[in-house]
């Protein structure tokens, strides 16, 4: 029964992943570990979640008109293939080798959370080649997704806008549509291998469907450079909730500071979210 306790926080990621056009396994991977899942089995079960919330969320960005079909089915497409490799790494390291999972979760995070700030507003030129651009994109979001249990949309939103010459809203709509393929491509190499438990992942999906049509279109009450900056807050709240993991393998208590700190995120980006819709509702 306490399953359906992730009935509520399945909105509150999806709404997430309406808004940031990620999948939402930032939050989950690590809250599935906490509650004593492999790191396999957290995997594959955020994966399920994150086709719900790349489902309903492309869905919503459609009739907003944010997503370019022809390169979200382009990048997906060539994720979902390289999605299979990384399944079958994290399934033969699983409960071995999950801190070095979680130590290259942490720099690839970092990573983009620098970029994401050192944005311009403007979005840059797209490279010559987008076709090519638009595979190299799949490739890497693929094989990050099934070995992280992500929808990849943490890298292909930034590399649409820096790479292609998106706007961070036509990114984020984008983004959902290509997860979608990804993160299915990555249960394909899971599911035969994993017996899960599948009340917590339809619970998270119901969730999902109810929040990330709302956070896609809170979208348009903000500006391209306010998406990204809210979005690299988000990653450093991850980073900050990881690096907290890997501490509490020496001291245990550091494990509920993760949890506090996302969950302080979640907490500060819904006061955003809410004072943006009062605002703007009173100004209107």
């Amino acid at each position: 029964m306490w399953s359906l306790l992730f009935i509520p926080l399945g909105a509150v990621v999806g709404a997430l992943s309406g808004f940031f056009g990620i999948g939402g396994g930032v939050i989950i991977v690590p809250v599935l570990l906490f509650s004593g899942y492999s790191a396999a089995e957290a995997v594959a079960t955020s994966l399920l979640f994150v086709v719900g919330t790349s489902l309903s969320g492309a869905k919503k960005h459609t009739s907003l008109g944010n997503v370019s079909w022809s390169t979200g089915i382009t990048v997906g497409l060539a994720g979902a293939v390289t999605a299979q490799l990384s399944s079958r790494l994290v399934l033969s390291i699983s409960g071995s080798y999950d801190w070095l999972l979680n130590l290259f979760y942490l720099a690839i995070l970092s990573y983009f959370a620098v970029t994401l700030l050192k944005k311009t507003s403007k979005p840059q030129k797209p490279k010559k080649s987008s076709l090519l651009a638009a595979l190299v994109i799949g490739m890497m979001a693929g094989l990050l997704s099934a070995l992280l249990g992500i929808g990849g949309g943490f890298i292909i939103v930034p590399l649409l806008v820096s790479w292609l010459g998106f706007s961070t809203h036509h990114g984020v709509g984008t983004s959902l549509a290509a997860v979608l393929f990804i993160s299915l491509g990555g249960l394909v190499g899971y599911l035969p291998s994993l017996s899960l438990d599948y009340v917590t992942p339809l619970a998270l999906v119901i969730g999902a469907f109810i929040g990330a049509p709302f956070g896609a279109t809170l979208t348009n009450r903000y500006h391209d450079k306010e998406i990204s900056n809210r979005l690299a807050w988000l990653y450093m709240a991850v980073i900050t909730s990881i690096a907290l993991d890997l501490g509490a393998a020496v001291y245990a208590p550091l494990a509920y500071v993760s949890l506090a700190v996302l969950l302080a995120f979640l907490i500060g980006i819904g006061l955003d979210f809410k004072r943006r819709i009062v605002n703007q509702n009173h100004f209107s």
